[in-house]
């Protein structure tokens, strides 16, 4: 599972990609061990904004919640799709400019919402075409950062856990904002924390047959949105940056995003053995995000 960075020279239309293991670091860890063996001074790391010290609430209502019945797209949805074992090649990637990358964050922030649930909206409706139920609602995986709640010796070591949101097609970037605050509130990203902390305590043969019992379930998410958030360094670069969590068996896709040095990069990969199917993705991403 190698989490995906993209260095794009200034001035340049190439990338050279490079991957971290999500076994060593998480999306904010891999970044900065990338750009500290570049040179760049990366001191302190972004800490969580949703600290949650309680664990037992947190995890009984967590088990509540999936007693629930929601009627939501489910794997066999997106599988025809051509998901694999193996993330395929076939990634898309914009950056866009200082000024642009401004005006989103000015739009956002006058309509009251957050760059990432703006963005989040977008990516929903860019890629329902290509699902069998595109009027259901859709589960996305959210990665939370927990640094400054948990601690580790290693700053860029695994700080992450989630928390999972559904999405009806006619959700706004509100709802959608309420919904994921409301489970951050309840503290699930912690309770999930200590649910990976168990997790790691199974033998090798334990954790293959958790996962294989975990993805032959009907349910799932359709992927992981990340944005590895605002990075500027003390020293000049050139380089542009751009990301893209993993793809686990089972997704559909993985979508990423950082802002460095005042650019917005966004990347969007898949277990689409289709280029042009992720090409799509991102083409209506852009289109969805400018047209609003």
């Amino acid at each position: 599972m190698g989490i995906r960075y993209g260095r794009v020279p200034q001035g340049s239309n190439e990338v050279e990609w490079h991957f971290v293991s999500h076994i060593d670091c998480d999306g904010i860890g891999g970044f900065a061990r990338l750009l500290r063996e570049r040179g760049i001074e990366i001191r302190e790391l972004p800490e969580t904004k949703h600290p949650h010290r309680g664990v037992i609430a947190p995890l009984w209502k967590l088990w509540r919640d999936s007693r629930k019945v929601e009627k939501c797209a489910v794997r066999t949805d997106w599988l025809s799709l051509g998901c694999g074992t193996r993330i395929s090649e076939a990634v898309a990637w914009h950056l866009f400019s200082v000024k642009e990358t401004l005006e989103l964050v000015t739009r956002c922030r006058e309509s009251g919402v957050t760059v990432n649930s703006f963005l989040l909206k977008h990516l929903d409706h860019a890629v329902r075409p290509e699902i069998a139920k595109p009027e259901a609602r859709i589960r996305w995986l959210i990665p939370v950062n927990l640094r400054g709640d948990i601690h580790y010796p290693d700053d860029t070591a695994n700080h992450v856990s989630c928390v999972v949101t559904s999405i009806s097609p006619d959700d706004s970037t509100e709802t959608i904002q309420a919904d994921i605050l409301h489970r951050l509130k309840r503290g699930e990203h912690r309770a999930n924390h200590l649910l990976f902390m168990a997790g790691g305590l199974l033998s090798h043969e334990g954790k293959v047959d958790l996962l294989r019992k975990e993805r032959a379930k009907c349910e799932g998410n359709i992927g992981s949105f990340s944005n590895l958030g605002v990075w500027e360094a003390n020293e000049a670069s050139g380089d542009d940056w751009i990301f893209c969590p993993p793809v686990v068996s089972g997704q559909l896709l993985g979508a990423g995003c950082v802002t460095f040095q005042g650019r917005l990069g966004m990347s969007v990969q898949g277990h689409s053995s289709k280029p042009a199917v992720v090409e799509g993705w991102m083409t209506r991403w852009l289109d969805l995000i400018r047209a609003s």
